[in-house]
């Protein structure tokens, strides 16, 4: 059984992510209408980045090597409540998110991605791997993370991996 959650409810905007009502996530989104997807990259104090395996049971890219959490925004949340119950779940991770960790915004074909970027102190034995969603995390320094990481749908994970680590060392906006 695919570990998706098809029966959640989704918010669903135009570009200028103004909602417009919900759906069902099994349904296909409507022509100019979005949903919105969250993803973080967690950085320690040593400069690695944490990665997470996708489980094999998910409906896309099983297997896959993927950022350090993300996930489908649900209705009523906002970005930065959607990213926090994802590190939740997904890793045990309670952190407090702000908009200022939020680094870039982007749309797609149906969905708008937002990247978060965040630091800790944490080892990868520090967290506790939801086995539902991932297989594994790991810390890997940056060459290694871009080797693992490809690119998922539109989304180029190498972009938004350097980006993550330019906005955290500098607190500068990337450009679009």
């Amino acid at each position: 059984m695919p570990a998706d959650q098809l029966h959640e409810h989704w918010d669903v905007y135009n570009r200028q992510l103004q909602r417009l009502g919900d759906q069902l996530r099994a349904d296909p989104v409507t022509p100019g209408h979005y949903h919105l997807v969250v993803n973080a990259f967690l950085f320690n104090r040593h400069h690695q980045v944490l990665l997470q395996q996708r489980a094999e049971n998910k409906l896309n890219f099983p297997g896959y090597w993927d950022t350090s959490s993300g996930g489908a925004v649900r209705a009523g949340e906002t970005i930065e409540t959607a990213i926090q119950r994802e590190m939740a779940e997904e890793l045990g991770f309670h952190h407090p998110v702000t908009p200022a960790d939020n680094y870039r915004v982007t749309p797609h074909s149906h969905w708008i991605s937002a990247w978060f970027v965040f630091q800790t102190d944490w080892a990868a034995s520090d967290f506790t791997v939801q086995t539902a969603e991932l297989q594994r995390v790991r810390y890997y320094d940056l060459p290694d993370a871009f080797v693992r990481l490809h690119q998922v749908g539109f989304d180029d994970y190498h972009v938004e991996l350097q980006a993550a680590w330019d906005h955290l060392q500098h607190g500068k906006k990337p450009t679009a």
